[in-house]
């Protein structure tokens, strides 16, 4: 299981809530547009390729209108050996990262064989509508003042009016379970579960950007149905209540940005002398700091340190909607500053196809901590931070807030101007 270091964590065979995957084929004039979500903690960029490479050589979409995205429940699968490495997270042996990648490679084939299936199905005319509800069932862990309760809802309706599937998110982390060994889809679970008993139809979840939320209240099962039923409240408020219409035509566009790392590793005598620190940590009393610190030398060893890392943005634009679907876990400060930037209806995803970094703001770079991946030197990874379950030297350079935040504007722009 993924979602909390530094021990291994195993599930034997409890589940409270099934981990699901969903599928929505959205067909206009004749084009598919794949959205493809999972109960899983996140999607490394490896095994993310892989489930985008299978559906577009097999013809099912074109590479840019796909959609992938992790509900991050940390009560779930760990998938992929990479980032995060669970070797670094977990301590885990050869054996273990094997049968890792074995059920990993499970989920793939069935990611990929669900949307054969869904794509498929008989096409059924539907009219969309958006709405934005609210639920207050967060805290912002870093300090910060900013605090997310929107719940975005895009409402599928048939040509008789009647819901064929909900579309819906929130921005707080799904760890409302906390540490067990249970499998659990938490808090968007058991939201989805409490709309398709409502409603009957589908409901899919998607995560905004809750890098720095968390849930309000005390960690265990009662939060996660107390926490899912306001988030599903919301949603079935706003299915009750007017959406404002979208439509046609669906446009779509990607970039990926580099991220710059605070240190310039293209550079071997500063990749050497970091190397040199990481050979001290091996000293270090805490076993996670030591194997991150055997990682970094085995990176620097191979000549295969990261200079960058990089971040893939999607936009899809509807007349009525905009999605900007975000890599990685991005702090709810970038909601905040795209929706003051863009006053279109919006909305904000995270934790779309790969998720291999934390993406910190301006101040909470400029203050370090967990999400900001530095302590005591923002020129190596902070011992504890997120920069080491990711697997990453040292943490980001300042400056990557306006670079994110500019480029999403600019793809939103060129779709503008794309319209027919």
């Amino acid at each position: 299981m993924g979602g909390y270091g530094w021990s291994p964590r195993g599930n034997h065979g409890e589940v409270a809530r099934r981990l699901r995957a969903h599928c929505l084929v959205l067909w206009d004039d004749d084009v598919p547009h794949v959205l493809l979500r999972a109960d899983v903690i996140s999607f490394p960029r490896d095994v993310h390729r892989a489930i985008w490479d299978a559906v577009v050589e097999e013809g099912l979409v074109e590479s840019d209108r796909f959609l992938l995205a992790g509900s991050h429940t940390h009560s779930g699968a760990c998938l992929g050996d990479t980032r995060p490495d669970p070797r670094i997270l977990m301590g885990l042996n050869d054996a273990d990262v094997d049968a890792v990648d074995g059920s990993t490679g499970i989920v793939v084939d069935r990611l990929v064989q669900l949307v054969r299936d869904t794509a498929d199905q008989e096409r059924t005319e539907v009219v969309l509508g958006f709405g934005v509800g609210s639920a207050e069932i967060g805290f912002n862990r870093v300090g910060l003042s900013t605090v997310l309760s929107d719940v975005p809802v895009l409402l599928v309706r048939d040509l008789d009016d009647d819901p064929f599937a909900v579309l819906f998110g929130a921005a707080c982390h799904p760890v409302s379970r906390g540490n067990d060994s249970v499998f659990d889809s938490d808090y968007p679970g058991a939201a989805a579960e409490a709309i398709e008993d409502e409603l009957g139809v589908p409901a899919l979840f998607f995560l905004g950007a809750a890098g720095d939320q968390d849930p309000d209240g005390s960690l265990g099962p009662p939060l996660v149905e107390e926490i899912g039923d306001a988030v599903a409240s919301a949603v079935l408020d706003v299915v009750g209540d007017s959406t404002s219409p979208v439509t046609g035509p669906i446009r779509v566009v990607s970039a990926e940005v580099r991220l710059p790392l605070s240190v310039d590793l293209s550079d071997p005598r500063v990749a050497a002398r970091l190397r040199g620190r990481y050979e001290d940590r091996l000293a270090d009393p805490a076993v996670e700091v030591r194997r991150h610190a055997e990682a970094i030398i085995g990176l620097a060893d191979d000549d295969d340190l990261p200079t960058f890392a990089p971040m893939p943005i999607q936009v899809w634009r509807f007349d009525g909607l905009a999605i900007a679907a975000l890599s990685h876990e991005v702090l709810s400060s970038y909601d905040v500053t795209l929706h003051e930037r863009f006053p279109e209806p919006l909305w904000v995803l995270a934790y779309s196809g790969e998720v291999e970094c934390y993406v910190p703001d301006e101040e909470c770079l400029a203050q370090g901590g967990y999400e900001a991946g530095w302590t005591d030197d923002n020129t190596i990874a902070g011992e504890g931070s997120a920069t080491m379950p990711y697997r990453w030297p040292v943490p980001f350079e300042e400056g990557i807030e306006s670079t994110i935040v500019d480029t999403t504007l600019t793809l939103l722009d060129v779709l503008a101007a794309r319209r027919p």
